[in-house]
């Protein structure tokens, strides 16, 4: 528990300068996770599957929010035409969500047991960072 621990405080540590410097997503998942060029090759065909399956959907969905937007900005807006835009928008987003949680399974296959130990410690990680910053506040860190 302790070293979970220890992981956790510095990956949240770590991470905000990673969000400062904007340093390469893919470059940087590949050292943590210590991926092989195997399976950065393999990864780079995931991402790309997974870029052209959410590119459409997102042009979609960002035609939904306008249509959503403009629906709402008059007068007297239509409840129908609105929760008809907001449905579809909300139809769109689970296409999406559908398409990363494929990518991310995809993505799963290819690791070794170490590196998804890695990815699920990251995982739960990611899950608390949030709540980091407010122990260091009142100086529990």
């Amino acid at each position: 528990m302790k070293v979970f621990a220890a992981f956790l405080i510095a990956f949240c540590l770590i991470a905000p300068a990673f969000a400062q410097q904007q340093p390469d997503p893919v470059a940087v998942v590949a050292h943590v996770l210590d991926l092989s060029s195997d399976q950065i090759t393999a990864w780079s065909v995931i991402l790309h599957a997974r870029q052209t399956a959410i590119e459409p959907l997102a042009q979609q969905a960002q035609m939904q929010q306008q249509a959503i937007a403009q629906a709402l900005g008059g007068s007297n807006p239509d409840p129908l035409a609105v929760g008809q835009a907001i449905v579809a928008l909300h139809g769109l987003q689970v296409q999406i969500a559908a398409a990363n949680s494929q990518s991310a399974g995809d993505f799963e296959k290819i690791l070794s047991a170490d590196q998804q130990q890695r990815l699920n410690g990251l995982r739960a990680a990611a899950q608390v960072c949030p709540i980091v910053p407010a122990f260091g506040a009142t100086g529990l860190l």
